[in-house]
């Protein structure tokens, strides 16, 4: 995804599009909703092993696996002056900048949450694996509720 961004923001010019600064962080914005989506979508499928809508342990921690590597890249893609008033559509709290250590800590929470869940979720233990998608749960809201509209720590709410 980020590779995909930094080519097409390059190529902008060559192929007649605007480029701005304000453009690239509009951009930027556009992948990072994307990969939140990403990460959105994955919670939902750990959800439905949770509440035991599915059976599927396997397939669960591999969507577990695959949550740092899409943190890891929506991480990258937060540049200063792309927080909400900086970039269009962004709905990013200067806290993530201002109060970064407190950010990376949530960030590095999420990651190692989804690691332990996919671990859990490899022994198919239905216990287990509740109590670990509850520490899970707890790292995503340590930035932002659960609601895509919500705000949170470090996101604003739509309606903010």
């Amino acid at each position: 995804m980020t590779a995909i961004l930094s080519a097409m923001l390059a190529t902008a010019p060559q192929h007649g599009y605007p480029q701005s600064s304000e453009y690239e962080r509009a951009q930027i914005v556009v992948a990072r909703n994307l990969l939140m989506h990403d990460l959105q979508t994955a919670y939902f499928n750990l959800f439905k092993v949770k509440n035991k809508k599915s059976d599927d342990y396997q397939s669960a921690a591999d969507t577990a696996r695959s949550m740092p590597d899409i943190m890891d890249e929506f991480l990258l893609l937060l540049p200063p002056e792309t927080a909400k008033g900086e970039a269009p559509g962004s709905r990013v709290k200067p806290e993530v900048w201002t109060d970064a250590s407190a950010f990376a800590t949530a960030a590095e929470l999420l990651k190692a949450q989804a690691l332990a869940l996919a671990e859990i979720a490899d022994s198919g233990d239905s216990e287990a694996y509740s109590v670990a998608f509850g520490l899970l749960t707890e790292a995503c809201t340590g930035c932002h509720g659960l609601r895509p509209s919500s705000g949170g720590a470090f996101r604003f709410a739509v309606d903010e």
